[in-house]
């Protein structure tokens, strides 16, 4: 309904401006209206009715699925980094070369985190699980909530 007074209220500021115009064709209130109503009953139809409408926002668990398969390709690109998979709320990665364990926090923190943000579905509490294993051997592992941060580590 709103869409109808906006472009019954733009036709008839148009029309009346070109009413007091020298040289147009309307002329007269008569023509205003004449010309005025159809013309805005018309517009406001089509904007009504095939504009594009909004599409649904997608579920958050499909959101979820599709953000776990873009965090799996980027935590592949980390450096040095050969392997990785996400599965269910368990990340694992595996390092080609050996890094200093201050590191494979620091890396395990900004993962999880990032993790926790993206894979949580209405707004709920989630506990990730960072494992990372450097050339094939256990090194570190991790938990991290999303509403409490690092809530378990192990050196292995």
């Amino acid at each position: 309904m709103t869409i109808y007074i906006v472009t019954f209220s733009v036709i008839f500021t148009l029309l009346i401006f070109l009413k007091f115009c020298e040289g147009t064709p309307v002329r007269s209130w008569l023509a205003v209206f004449l010309v005025g109503v159809p013309l805005s009953l018309l517009t406001g139809y089509y904007f009504n009715h095939f504009l594009l409408k909004k599409q649904e926002p997608l579920p958050q668990s499909v959101k979820a699925s599709a953000y776990r398969l873009e965090l799996e390709r980027t935590v592949r690109r980390i450096a040095g980094v050969d392997r990785a998979s996400i599965e269910g709320s368990t990340i694992q990665m595996n390092f080609a070369e050996d890094k200093p364990l201050a590191e494979l926090k620091r890396i395990a923190r900004e993962t999880g985190g990032t993790a926790s943000y993206f894979l949580k579905t209405n707004n709920n509490s989630i506990k990730i699980t960072v494992r990372m294993s450097v050339q094939g051997r256990d090194r570190y592992e991790m938990e991290y909530e999303s509403n409490r941060g690092v809530t378990d580590e192990r050196e292995l």
